[in-house]
């Protein structure tokens, strides 16, 4: 029987690179104790850490660590998504023997493939192991409300979706009016629509790690019923979240920028390539982040 009690606030790591592109092993142990000073329930490995960027080596140590660092406080989720079904099945058993608590995965991103062998694909995963599993709905490898309700039933693995096509509400009316509560839902996308979200009936966000503090204050002062609270202070963030949802790669040195600032990176690069934001970026970040007093925590 699969864990189904995860919910909450489960912030993506940054991968914290030097200069050279190597990974900096002490700064992700940082990163994870910053997110449990925030008072985060889990932590994810996963498209927003560059993990497509780690060669099979680097994916296992940096797994490896997280879990060690976090050592059973909170709960720590893999991306094992691959272009292949043999790819995704290896990568998610080496996850569970590494610790993960459980593994996301979005379909293989090649055009043209039809549902059923998109269908096909979870479910083989499904079956091949006894550790939860996210499907990701996501701009680029969507997973419709009908087929994320089909697979809910189809293997009792398949009980969570994180759904990140925009606009993500009525993705979650209509997977929640489909698959009830065979599936938990999860937002994401730097919490575009985190409020409405969490209205629709979301039992947990997947966003940046940067604001991993706010994501929490905001889940819960709507979790306690004061929505008019949650959604003021989710609003005064918004142009600092704006500022890390840029494409292109330029939301990795924006967010792990913010990171360093806050004490938690001792440098921050993200690994190439990946467009550099101009000077103009960066001044308003400084500007928003004194205005807003996002200091270390």
């Amino acid at each position: 029987m699969p864990d189904r009690s995860f919910n909450g606030v489960f912030p993506i790591l940054q991968m914290p690179f030097n200069q050279a592109g190597q990974i900096i092993f002490e700064d992700l142990r940082a990163e994870v104790e910053y997110a449990i000073r925030a008072g985060v329930h889990g932590l994810g490995i996963a498209y927003g850490s560059e993990v497509n960027k780690l060669d099979d080596h680097e994916r296992d140590e940096v797994l490896s660590t997280v879990v060690d660092q976090a050592n059973g406080r909170v709960k720590v989720v893999m991306n094992t998504g691959a272009p292949s079904t043999v790819q995704t099945i290896h990568y998610t058993r080496a996850a569970k023997v590494l610790g993960a608590d459980a593994v996301m995965i979005a379909p293989p991103a090649i055009a043209g493939i039809p549902t059923a062998l998109f269908r096909q694909h979870f479910v083989h995963i499904s079956e091949s192991t006894d550790i939860p599993i996210y499907m990701q709905d996501m701009t680029g490898a969507a997973m419709s409300p009908a087929l994320l309700a089909d697979l809910s039933q189809a293997n009792e693995n398949l009980c969570y979706a994180k759904i990140e096509t925009l606009p993500t509400p009525n993705r979650f009316s209509e997977t929640a009016e489909l698959a009830g509560d065979n599936l938990s839902m999860f937002g994401g996308a730097n919490g575009v629509f985190f409020i409405e979200e969490m209205r629709r009936g979301a039992k947990g966000t997947m966003q940046g790690i940067a604001l991993c503090d706010i994501v929490r204050k905001t889940w819960d002062f709507f979790q306690a019923g004061d929505e008019i609270t949650a959604e003021s202070l989710w609003n005064d963030y918004q142009p600092l979240v704006k500022l890390y949802t840029l494409a292109e790669g330029q939301l990795y040195w924006v967010a792990k920028e913010i990171l360093k600032r806050r004490g938690v990176f001792t440098e921050a690069y993200p690994r190439l390539p990946a467009v550099t934001p101009d000077a103009g970026i960066y001044r308003e970040l400084d500007a928003l982040i004194e205005r807003l007093g996002v200091a270390a925590i």
